[in-house]
């Protein structure tokens, strides 16, 4: 009888890593951690006891020692190994009308083909017996900030002409590197997909893209970074920030899809930094610096939608503070770099 000459043999890897001078020393777990984390110590344990995680060709545990030239394999994408973090949306307004919540980076608003948790079905969950959630504004899942439903028709109609006629406004902060050409400008570029099968990302196309613009101001600016307040004409669409921040030539930090480093480490920004003796340095940012951070209402609107009152006719604000991750890393710009 002839053998089989797969046997034995692994499947492709999804992901493979060597392993650089400063992370010799380093467990498995922690290795990938600091290259691909934050890692669920779990998950990893059971991907290695299926034999699911290599090193140098040979199933490991996830406590083995690596050394300098050591090769990981993964048979599973990195993002199943990713340890889970606060997925909740926290309500921030609630009215006869609206719904507003903050919704943390990582969770997706639609819950897809998978299932799982989702901005979406937590706006259900939260609306009691109340109407559908109907969604006035999405954010991408890296995106962390305002979600938006209207509690019926009636009340998306109202905050959606609110929106295109510029009556309401959302706010977005970004990070980005460089300086900008100007102190604000205005990103007037037809936005679409690179192809019929992408399900994420807008790209500038002249020819088939949809109508769309944001205005942009410069907050804060150190030599080298900037901080951004961007405004999307009639509320923007998922990705448009994103988008038109690539198509100005200054993507948010750590924006991997449009082109910047996936993750921010305080040794780059540091010149004297020291690591800590056998323990990985771990990124100060893993997700592109973008937060959706305020909703402005006209008074009578907010009054109808909200029940909010609005003292001498003043817009109402609702506001999402933005997130640890993006405090910390506006901490290092001002402790670190010089305003420009």
């Amino acid at each position: 009888m002839e053998s089989d000459p797969t046997a034995g043999s692994h499947p492709a890897a999804a992901a493979s890593f060597e392993v650089a001078r400063e992370h010799k020393g380093l467990s498995v777990f922690d290795f990938l951690d600091a290259v691909c984390g934050p890692i669920d110590r779990k998950t990893l344990v059971s991907a290695a006891h299926r034999g699911r995680v290599r090193v140098n060709g040979e199933a490991t545990a996830a406590g083995t020692t690596l050394s300098q030239g050591d090769s990981v394999e993964l048979d599973d994408d990195p993002a199943q190994l990713e340890r889970r973090r606060g997925e909740r949306l926290s309500v921030l307004r609630r009215g006869p009308g609206l719904l507003i919540a903050d919704k943390p980076s990582g969770l997706p608003f639609d819950a897809g083909g998978r299932g799982g948790p989702s901005a979406l079905g937590q706006l259900s969950e939260l609306k009691g017996d109340g109407p559908s959630p109907r969604p006035a504004h999405r954010l991408d899942k890296q995106t962390s900030g305002l979600v938006i439903a209207a509690l019926g028709r009636e009340p998306l109609e109202r905050l959606t002409a609110a929106l295109v006629s510029g009556a309401a406004q959302i706010e977005y902060v970004a990070i980005v590197r460089g300086k900008l050409p100007a102190e604000s400008g205005v990103v007037d570029v037809p936005l679409g997909r690179k192809n019929r099968r992408a399900t994420v990302g807008l790209f500038p196309d002249q020819d088939h893209g949809d109508p769309a613009t944001t205005t942009w101001t410069v907050e804060e600016q150190w030599r080298g970074y900037c901080r951004l307040r961007l405004v999307p004409e009639g509320g923007g669409r998922s990705h448009q920030v994103r988008g038109h921040l690539s198509a100005l030539g200054h993507p948010a930090l750590c924006d991997r899809l449009y082109g910047e480093d996936d993750r921010l480490l305080l040794s780059r920004l540091k010149i004297d930094y020291r690591s800590k003796r056998g323990r990985p340095e771990r990124p100060i940012l893993q997700r592109p610096a973008v937060h959706a951070e305020r909703l402005s209402l006209p008074s009578e609107l907010a009054g109808e939608l909200l029940g909010a009152d609005a003292p001498d006719q003043e817009p109402v604000e609702v506001v999402a503070p933005l997130p640890q991750d993006l405090e910390v890393l506006l901490s290092q710009l001002r402790r670190l770099f010089p305003l420009a």
